[in-house]
């Protein structure tokens, strides 16, 4: 068996016992840095990272929501992934996660909407395209004005904002989120008391 010196070269360490050393030392490299899955080194590629980020938020948020999935449909790669969201309110979406935040990128499952899908109006606003807008849920306006898209009376989104957590999303586009997440607090605090 070959052997290599320990890096202060005071005794040989055979190369299985060195490579175990070097994947110890890149492990807690990466504990240290964060989320273990953000880093994986040679243990496969980003997009599994992003697979495991999307699974943990769509665990943390289910009570919430009516529904939430890894798009099938969409890519997940290095740059990150995209999600189906379903709010309480019926409205349906696609977020993208990426090391940017969580946003809004459609406004059904499996959409992404861009400057390519829309028809621009001397008023500012803009419509949807005619195909895309068989594509998008009917319940949804489809005008928006500067990338701010108007879901009903008392909702517009930014296509452009990104939001550090699924909560300040969910705050922004769901009420039903709020009473869900007050009302789980009550629960947890309550159960404290006992």
């Amino acid at each position: 068996m070959s052997t290599s010196t320990s890096k202060d070269n005071s005794f040989p360490l055979p190369i299985d016992e060195k490579v175990l050393a070097n994947e110890e030392c890149n492990r807690r490299e990466r504990a240290i840095k964060g989320a273990e899955e953000r880093y994986l080194l040679n243990a496969g590629s980003d997009d599994e990272g992003w697979r495991s980020e999307a699974l943990a938020v769509i665990d943390d948020i289910k009570p919430f929501v009516s529904q939430m999935s890894i798009s099938n449909v969409l890519p997940c790669d290095t740059n990150g992934i995209y999600l189906n969201l379903e709010i309480k309110e019926s409205n349906k979406f696609t977020i993208e996660l990426s090391s940017a935040g969580f946003r809004v990128c459609g406004l059904d499952f499996d959409t992404i909407m861009n400057e390519n899908n829309v028809e621009n109006h001397q008023d500012g606003t803009i419509d949807l395209d005619k195909n895309d807008q068989q594509q998008q849920n009917k319940q949804h306006s489809s005008t928006y004005n500067s990338s701010v898209i108007k879901i009903n009376d008392d909702l517009s989104i930014s296509m452009q904002k990104y939001f550090e957590t699924p909560y300040s999303l969910l705050d922004s586009l769901s009420p039903s989120y709020r009473n869900s997440f007050s009302n789980e607090l009550v629960q947890r605090l309550a159960a404290l008391c006992k």
